[in-house]
């Protein structure tokens, strides 16, 4: 009986050791699940930034009515012109500090679209000047105006100084030639250039013909023409003058210390264009001493000398 037992424990240990070998090398049939794949995220591209417009902008030498309108000094009235824009100096004694126009000027040239451009190509003009009335420090009445062009800095020093001639004699009213400098001074330009042409001279009535001999006579040379010279525009770094077409001019200017300004831009002899403008714009310095200075301009045509001077203010 203990043999059998042994031999029934056998054989159930052997169907064991079957089953568990079979179990071992079975293959599920379970169909293996389909990996996710994440969808690629393509950033879209950026939308260009549109350039952004200036919000003011100048044509043919005229600034944006909106952001450079004009402004009148409260000071100046028709009644005190004797006292103040007449008077000469006035306008250099209440011009701003350099480094207020310098910084104002920056400011505007951004707002004018000019931030890549020179700012010595530019002048920080008062739209109103100073010796018609015109607002010192308001930003309304400044703004950066080119120095060079057909309707620049140079013919609008033309025409105040001009305007301010006309006041002061007594032949424009304050008050008309403030609006008239502030609507359209390029206007105001063309009709000083009307009001100082000069007359072409009357051609003679035609005589009748003579049969008698005629003596030849010589020839009379005509006159030439007289040599005038003024100062337009005088102010640390720049002078201007009005004479006659094709003179040669050149200029000093004389500091506040009392010596000769070396600066580029003085050295060289100009020729009077057909207008008859001649200009300098010269190097100035924080260092010089302030006070006042004066311009002298001569020009010379043929065997005849002009010499002119004005003052000029150094903050």
């Amino acid at each position: 009986m203990p043999r059998f037992r042994g031999g029934i424990v056998l054989l159930v240990v052997a169907l064991a050791a079957a089953c568990g070998g079979a179990g071992a090398t079975a293959v599920s049939t379970r169909p293996s699940p389909t990996p996710t794949i994440a969808a690629a995220v393509v950033p879209l591209p950026a939308s260009p930034t549109p350039p952004s417009t200036p919000p003011c902008a100048s044509a043919n030498g005229l600034p944006d009515r909106g952001c450079t309108p004009g402004a009148t000094n409260s000071d100046v009235t028709q009644a005190t012109i004797s006292i103040t824009i007449c008077v000469t100096g006035y306008a250099a004694q209440i011009r701003p500090a350099a480094t207020y126009m310098n910084s104002l000027k920056i400011d505007q040239m951004r707002a004018y679209g000019y931030a890549a451009e020179a700012p010595g190509d530019f002048e920080e003009d008062h739209l109103i000047a100073l010796e018609l009335g015109g607002d010192p420090r308001d930003p309304k009445n400044l703004w950066p105006e080119r120095l060079t062009g057909g309707s620049g800095a140079l013919q609008k020093d033309r025409v105040e100084n001009w305007a301010h001639d006309e006041i002061c004699a007594g032949r424009m009213m304050l008050a008309d030639g403030q609006r008239r400098m502030a609507e359209n001074w390029v206007d105001l330009y063309n009709a000083m250039l009307g009001a100082i042409a000069t007359p072409k001279p009357a051609i003679a009535p035609a005589v009748a013909a003579s049969t008698a001999p005629t003596t030849s006579a010589s020839a009379t040379p005509s006159p030439a023409p007289a040599l005038s010279l003024a100062i337009m525009a005088s102010r640390y770094g720049f002078v201007s003058a009005s004479t006659l077409a094709g003179a040669s001019c050149n200029a000093q200017a004389r500091l506040p210390s009392g010596s000769i300004s070396s600066a580029q831009g003085l050295i060289p002899t100009k020729t009077a264009d057909a207008s008859g403008t001649v200009s300098w714009t010269y190097g100035t310095s924080s260092t010089t001493k302030p006070g006042t200075g004066t311009h002298t301009v001569t020009c010379m045509l043929g065997a005849i000398t002009r010499s002119a001077n004005a003052p000029f203010s150094v903050p």
